[in-house]
């Protein structure tokens, strides 16, 4: 049995995500990999924790950035409770 915990990232916008930041204070931030292709739209992605963050609070900010460049407002999203991502 694996403690990695997962999540999903439902991409419903028009652009890729390039990048996915998240962070505890909504000032201190680190990336999640997502790998050359981003999360392209209309895809869905289940995003694997790293193991040092398996004692952290289950909320967390999260933000995401897009191939234009642009950036989603950052939101606090409970790990715990919710099982997907969605972005639109």
């Amino acid at each position: 049995m694996s403690d990695q915990y997962t999540f999903k990232v439902i991409n419903e916008t028009d652009l890729a995500i390039t990048e996915l930041w998240v962070s505890l204070d909504d000032e201190d931030w680190a990336e999640f990999e997502l790998g050359e292709s981003g999360i392209p739209s209309g895809e869905t992605v289940t995003i694997a924790w790293a193991e040092y963050t398996n004692d952290s609070p289950c909320e967390w900010y999260i933000c995401a950035t897009f191939e234009d460049e642009s950036e989603s407002d950052s939101a606090i999203f409970n790990f715990c409770e919710e099982p997907a991502l969605v972005f639109s």
